[in-house]
């Protein structure tokens, strides 16, 4: 029985065996679990941006409400988070850097991972963003942190590498290239309406 099961909430919108969705108000789920009983968080916040997701919510709100909710829900997951726990927040760069200021009131920060964005559109008076800001922060010094290699990247076409690491290729790890806090080989997400 999970810590939010033993409160008189929501029941659960669907449940498998890699977890339960509800569907409700955040707050309200957060704030009905206990202190430090969640390993890891993931969030995708609505940007505040206009957009229609067909299905009432409103993504559009004077920026001041905005940033209160999203204070109050960072604030919760950082609550709810377990010693050593991670926080992952995916969000424009516009976003991130006020995100982060709320963070960093009460976790640690591990990086600021770069996702690079593959198209364009015109944003007004502003640049494209190349790159989603992936915020990684937890509650003190990690409990898990793996050391990932990635192998060497090659060109789809001809086969060869494409980079020449300055011409030091012969000292790089036989194992593959530290993985770094850039990553361009991510897909951005696309929202659906129906089953994947």
């Amino acid at each position: 029985m999970t810590e939010l099961q033993r409160t008189k909430h929501p029941r659960p919108f669907l449940t498998t065996q890699y977890g339960v969705l509800f569907k409700s108000d955040c707050l309200d789920i957060l704030r009905a679990l206990k202190s430090e009983v969640v390993d890891c968080v993931f969030a995708d916040p609505p940007f505040n941006l206009g957009k229609d997701y067909k299905n009432g919510f409103t993504d559009k709100t004077n920026e001041a409400n905005y940033y209160e909710w999203c204070s109050k829900w960072i604030n919760e997951c950082s609550r709810v988070l377990k010693p050593g726990g991670a926080f992952f927040v995916y969000a424009l760069p516009e976003l991130a850097v006020r995100f982060a200021n709320i963070m960093n009131k009460r976790l640690t920060f591990r990086h600021w991972i770069a996702l690079s964005m593959k198209g364009t559109y015109s944003r007004g008076k502003k640049l494209y963003p190349a790159h989603y800001a992936l915020l990684y922060y937890t509650r003190g010094e990690p409990k898990t942190f793996n050391k990932l290699r990635l192998q060497i990247p090659i060109c789809r076409h001809c086969g060869g590498e494409i980079k020449d690491y300055g011409g030091h290729r012969n000292k790089l790890n036989p194992e593959g290239l530290n993985l770094t806090d850039f990553w361009d080989d991510t897909s951005p997400n696309r929202h659906r309406s129906g089953p994947v």
